[in-house]
């Protein structure tokens, strides 16, 4: 997936965000282990969102698409970030964006953890 395809669905994705409340604080945020799509806050919660998108031909369960690898970078990050800022009451989610014919399906994971 190219990158202008991968932003649009990051867009898709952080509209849902809004939608349910989530109030933007960066996208596509790079450290030295990866990037993190979004950073949101929500109800006093700092966000850190990983964006995957499906195409609809797709036969795996969208989650599978964020491993453990993934979700190891977006740790680090966040070790990383706590370098430079106080950061305790975080969470780390992953909204799988994908389609069902013409119409467009978000799927919202909460609460990720390394297995």
């Amino acid at each position: 997936m190219n990158v202008r395809v991968g932003r649009y669905y990051e867009k898709k994705a952080f509209e849902y965000l809004k939608k349910i409340g989530h109030v933007l604080i960066y996208k596509n945020f790079y450290t030295p282990y990866g990037e993190v799509d979004i950073i949101s806050e929500y109800q006093g919660k700092v966000y850190f969102t990983e964006v995957k998108y499906l195409q609809s031909d797709s036969i795996i369960n969208p989650i599978i698409k964020v491993d453990n690898s993934k979700i190891r970078k977006i740790f680090f990050s966040i070790s990383y970030l706590k370098k430079f800022c106080r950061l305790k009451n975080y969470q780390v989610d992953s909204v799988v964006v994908y389609k069902v014919g013409k119409e467009m399906q978000i799927n919202y994971f909460q609460d990720l953890r390394l297995l």
